[in-house]
């Protein structure tokens, strides 16, 4: 065939679609999908396939009718008339193929002749409903099974004829699928017999019970008709497991990930057939001038010493191979090019878009005073600035904006060959943001009076959370630096004799920045409104500090029902989710939290090795014991997330507490992590370790893909003094979009604090 184009009907594209939602678990979705285009499930999936066959055996039809309900009836019969029409057209095609003249003729009678044709899996339907029905009747609800067989007697009568055979025999007989029911001796329509086998039940049990003088429930049910449940007088039992095996032969099973399988395909053969760059290499030759520093010539007419020398160009062709990769849903095509013996530069298409790339070198950097040092940073939410909390209580908004002139003229002194050089050099991380904000440039900046421990930016990017060393929770507005809220003594303290409270470790806004969720020194979790400043849960269950606190937004059959005192509708989450929360302790679990009532439904401890654990004397010491510093929630893989202890090893899990992955260097073993953060796209994940040298594993396979060996003593302004190694990284910030990481350390053995960018 020279006609490479296949029609493919919509409705096939959106049973695929719908497919897909489903198994995804989006079922709202999936029914909203089904409501609007009028096309329900083509078949079953392999778990819900085998849920209605153990319901039609245990008698659960309810269940058994709500699936098959989903079943797209006309789609399965349409498939198998074309099938059954092939059949008979090869049969016809033999047997006439001395004078082929018979096609003609049979055109008006086959419509007719298909349409008296019932397939077996619409017999298995109609039987199930019967088989509804009769077992109604006999739990003595005779009304509804009446009513109910009004509702199905056009189907019962359609699909099901009255013999003395036993029509179910034939039906898992492949040899005689008895697709005509005309050579059948009928005596009456289904749904009449059926009516006459449950006025003989009542007739029966009402003769039985005028009879006995105290007729019981037991006897009564166990008085049936002849052939009640159909020909040959079979049990109710064996009628259930007969319509069972129905379902299993004849329902269409769905093949799992038929649509990711699909595209999969397609993507394969357009890369062969050359229509998509994918993995497809061009190969060019470019002729670059490089300079020579082996020779040199004498100038014309120089008479200086370095003025009569200069440095002779030499022409060299270099092979440059051009990797280009495709984005599936934005059709954008990232280039790789690889020049001369291995080194890879990037290009970008036309868009600007390009993947995560892993940094390799400085970039800028931040510094503070003289005796100040960095205790928390975090960049804003739209990546043009960086808020930094110092141990003097100062809090800065890092990134100045550089002007079109500035930035063509850093544009020009890189060199950029790549295009969208400009993107990394239009923010001045180096210098205070003072053009938007005139309060940094009137010298009133935000501050606390202690060391500022934690922040966080909200959502929309406009407020500003920090926390203090003395126990104190402000808020601020970014735009004008003013004090929104500010909440002394939030763990411990309060109502004691001491007028400082416990040091609060981590802040976090709620999704919709009406609350704020705080860590501390107590113990404890809690959970502030910002409207009235006051607390509205606590979250109480850990042994020692609380390092990390966060919401997070869950399916509910992720979480389940069986955390917490209560398992009923307190763990229920409204239509977008489950509203949990997540904290991290030095006594090394995680638990997880109900947000909505503060009860705890999980508590997950990681398998850190005992050694890290040896010198532990106290259980809720934190100096070189198993803390938990850190969690990162991961988008992908879904309802996942990273877990670092203070230990060699880092770990990828899920919500249920099980272990995904293990994250570990190959390169030596006992290094502690002291800190760690995700990039945007979830693609590596980086770690600071207690060698000074930072770590990048790729999240989806754990393979270690960089090592940054100078990255502590690069984010930190001297070493230690007794010990010469540099110091101990005590935080990690990620650019929200691009590939910058940063990375900064509070030892007070430093001369000043400073912040380094990587790139």
């Amino acid at each position: 065939m020279n006609n490479t184009t296949i029609n493919i009907p919509s409705a096939d594209i959106l049973h695929l679609i719908q497919s897909h939602l489903t198994e995804c678990g989006l079922h709202t979705t999936s029914s909203t999908l089904r409501s609007e285009s009028g096309f329900n499930m083509c078949g079953l999936f392999p778990n819900s396939k085998g849920v209605l066959v153990t319901s039609a055996t245990e008698g659960r039809w309810g269940e058994v009718l709500q699936l098959l309900e989903s079943l797209d009836l006309e789609r399965v019969r349409r498939g198998y008339l074309e099938d059954y029409s092939c059949a008979q057209r090869d049969d016809v095609g033999g047997e006439k193929k001395e004078g082929d003249d018979g096609d003609g003729g049979n055109a008006g009678g086959e419509d007719k002749e298909y349409s008296s044709i019932v397939m077996p899996l619409e017999k298995a339907v109609a039987m199930a409903h019967e088989m509804t029905i009769l077992e109604l009747a006999e739990q003595n609800e005779v009304e509804l099974a009446y009513a109910t067989l009004r509702m199905c007697s056009t189907m019962l009568d359609r699909a099901l004829q009255v013999t003395d055979e036993n029509d179910v025999d034939d039906l898992l007989d492949n040899r005689n699928n008895n697709h005509s029911n005309n050579n059948l001796g009928m005596i009456l329509s289904r749904s009449g017999d059926v009516e006459r086998r449950i006025a003989a039940l009542t007739s029966m049990r009402r003769s039985s019970s005028s009879s006995a003088a105290t007729p019981s429930s037991s006897n009564s049910a166990a008085l049936l008709p002849a052939n009640y449940y159909g020909p040959s007088n079979p049990t109710k039992q064996k009628r259930r497991d007969q319509i069972a095996k129905l379902f299993k032969r004849h329902v269409p099973e769905i093949p799992l990930k038929r649509l990711s399988s699909l595209l999969q395909q397609s993507v394969k053969w357009q890369c062969h057939t050359g229509t998509f760059p994918t993995v497809q290499r061009l190969f060019q030759s470019t002729e670059e001038e490089e300079e020579d520093h082996n020779g040199v010539v004498e100038e014309e007419g120089g008479g200086g010493v370095e003025g009569g020398k200069k440095k002779k160009k030499k022409k060299r062709k270099k092979n440059t191979t051009i990797e280009q990769k495709f984005d599936l849903v934005l059709g954008n095509v990232d280039m790789m090019m690889m020049i001369g013996d291995g080194k890879k530069k990037r290009k970008n298409d036309e868009t600007g878009s390009s993947v995560e790339r892993i940094p390799s070198r400085l970039h800028q950097t931040i510094r503070l005073g003289k005796k100040s040092y960095i205790e928390s940073a975090c960049f804003l939410t739209d990546g043009k600035g960086l808020v930094t909390g110092s141990s003097d209580g100062f809090i800065e908004v890092w990134g100045e904006p550089i002007n079109n002139q500035d930035a063509a003229a850093a544009s020009n002194s890189n060199n950029s060959n790549g295009l969208n050089s400009l993107l990394s050099t239009d923010i001045d991380f180096e210098k205070l943001r003072t053009s938007d904000l005139p309060y940094q440039r009137n010298d009133d900046l935000m501050m606390h009076d202690s060391s500022v421990l934690a922040m966080n930016v909200s959502h929309d990017g406009t407020l500003l959370g920090t926390t203090s060393s003395d126990g104190t929770v402000c808020v601020w507005k970014i735009a004008d630096g003013k004090l929104l809220r500010k909440i002394e003594r939030a763990h411990g303290g309060i109502g004691g004799i001491s007028d400082k409270g416990a040091a609060v470790t981590c802040i976090q806004f709620s999704p919709d920045g009406s609350k704020i969720l705080t860590g501390g020194h107590d113990s404890t979790c809690r959970e502030f409104g910002l409207l009235t400043s006051r607390m509205l849960k606590e979250f109480r269950g850990h042994k020692s500090y609380v390092n990390c606190c966060s919401y997070v937004v869950l399916p509910p059959s992720v979480v389940g029902v069986n955390g917490g005192s209560n398992s009923g509708n307190s763990h229920r989450g409204d239509s977008n989710g489950f509203l949990a929360v997540i904290t991290a302790s030095a006594d090394g679990s995680v638990r997880l939290w109900n947000g909505r009532t503060a009860e705890p439904i999980r508590e997950i401890t990681p398998p850190i090795p005992t050694s890290a654990n040896a010198v532990i004397h106290d259980k809720d010491s934190i100096v070189r014991s198993k803390s938990i510093h850190t969690v990162v929630h991961l988008h992908s893989p879904p309802n996942t997330m990273i877990v670092v202890p203070r230990c060699d090893r880092v770990y990828l899990m899920s919500y249920s507490g099980a272990v995904l992955r293990v994250y570990t260097r190959d390169d030596v073993q006992g290094s502690d992590f002291l800190a760690a953060t995700v990039g945007a796209s979830n693609q590596f994940l980086f770690v600071a370790a207690d060698d000074g040298k930072c770590v990048v594993f790729d999240v989806h396979t754990g393979k270690v893909e960089k090592i940054i060996r100078s990255f502590a003593e690069d984010c930190s302004s001297s070493v230690g003094r007794s010990t010469g190694k540099a110091c101990e990284i005590s935080g990690l910030v990620c650019h929200p979009h691009r590939g910058f990481v940063g990375g900064y350390s509070n030892d007070k053995g430093q001369k000043r604090g400073i912040l380094t960018l990587w790139k």
